[in-house]
């Protein structure tokens, strides 16, 4: 994975390419398939639904009166039609994600892929930004190491439960990708969270983040943007830098998200990137497996965590500590306008 960056794109197609066109062999099948149910499916919906329809209403008749009454047979119908129709598109994903994404993987150094992998909650909720839920799925697994930190991504599904009456229901809280970074010794020695200013999140956050107060970044147009929040005012200003925080915009732009929230505590760092995006799936049915652009793309996506991880390498929070016990450093209880005289900062923004 060290030396990802260096490859040219054209030359990492080349090494690709002999696996895009194995999974190529199985989209050209699965095409002749789906094309033919479909062609299949369109006539025997239109002649099917007139008398599905007349039965629905002739069961909503006879149950005239009872609250528990229904009638499905027409959404039944059409949905089993759908599902004999996509299936060859979801078995053509299937083979992409079984058999050439875990060969991709391996090409980006010693990463791993697993298609139904999970991240532990108990490793994510000490970061204090998931928010409440009861319900965690996750899919597309990676993991390796660079430069011997540990990295991990998936994509997360948090639902939260609401009940009324009989009836349960599960309310999406967050859906995206979850970038976890995990070095091998600790580098922080507060606790500092960074989330674009989204008033909803900020609400959650003041009531969930026992123990973090607002940091005062003292930069009115960076605090328009950002919301921070720490227990060590000193580190979240040297932390939130500006390559930090454009390098976060680009993940966020490049893995197409709404916004991102980050935590950065013990050895630990979490990007939480929000999107209704479904990642690394195969392009179009119809897009031939061949098509560079969606390999090209997920290089450039993973270039952006190394260059995470590259910032925090850079980063010692062990330096600055001791800076900050030699007086080189205002201590954390310091004021704002001590800060400002006694610290080299540098601008944020």
């Amino acid at each position: 994975m060290d030396q990802l960056r260096d490859i040219n794109d054209q030359t990492f197609y080349d090494t690709v390419r002999p696996r895009l066109e194995q999974l190529e062999v199985v989209r050209q099948a699965k095409l002749a398939a789906y094309l033919f149910r479909r062609n299949i499916a369109i006539p025997l919906a239109a002649l099917l639904t007139p008398p599905c329809a007349f039965l629905d209403w002739m069961l909503l008749r006879w149950q005239s009166g009872n609250e528990d009454g229904a009638a499905g047979v027409t959404v039944a119908v059409l949905g089993g039609l759908y599902y004999w129709v996509t299936q060859p598109k979801r078995q053509y994903a299937k083979a992409y994600k079984t058999d050439i994404l875990p060969q991709i993987a391996r090409l980006f150094g010693n990463l791993i892929y697993e298609a139904e992998g999970k991240i532990p909650l108990g490793v994510l909720e000490p970061s204090k930004i998931i928010p409440s839920h009861h319900r965690y799925s996750s899919e597309d697994y990676f993991t390796g190491l660079y430069k011997g930190i540990k990295i991990t991504l998936s994509e997360i599904h948090l639902e939260r439960r609401q009940r009324s009456g009989k009836r349960t229901t599960y309310h999406t809280v967050f859906k995206g990708l979850a970038v976890l970074i995990v070095m091998p010794r600790e580098k922080f020695h507060g606790h500092t969270v960074l989330t674009e200013n989204v008033s909803a999140f900020g609400k959650w956050f003041q009531k969930q983040s026992s123990g973090l107060k607002h940091a005062d970044l003292v930069d009115l147009e960076f605090e328009k943007a950002f919301d921070v929040f720490t227990n060590d005012q000193v580190e979240a200003r040297y932390l939130i830098d500006p390559a930090m925080i454009e390098n976060l915009k680009s993940m966020r732009d490049v893995y197409r998200a709404k916004s991102f929230s980050a935590a950065y505590y013990k050895n630990q760092v979490l990007v939480m990137l929000p999107s209704t995006h479904n990642y690394f799936e195969p392009a179009n049915i119809k897009i031939p497996a061949t098509d560079p652009q969606s390999i090209v793309s997920m290089k450039e996506e993973l270039g952006h965590i190394l260059t995470l991880v590259d910032y925090l390498d850079v980063y010692d929070a062990v330096s600055l500590h001791e800076a900050r016990k030699d007086g080189r450093l205002p201590p954390l209880e310091a004021d704002a306008t001590s800060q400002q005289s006694q610290t080299p900062r540098r601008r944020i923004l």
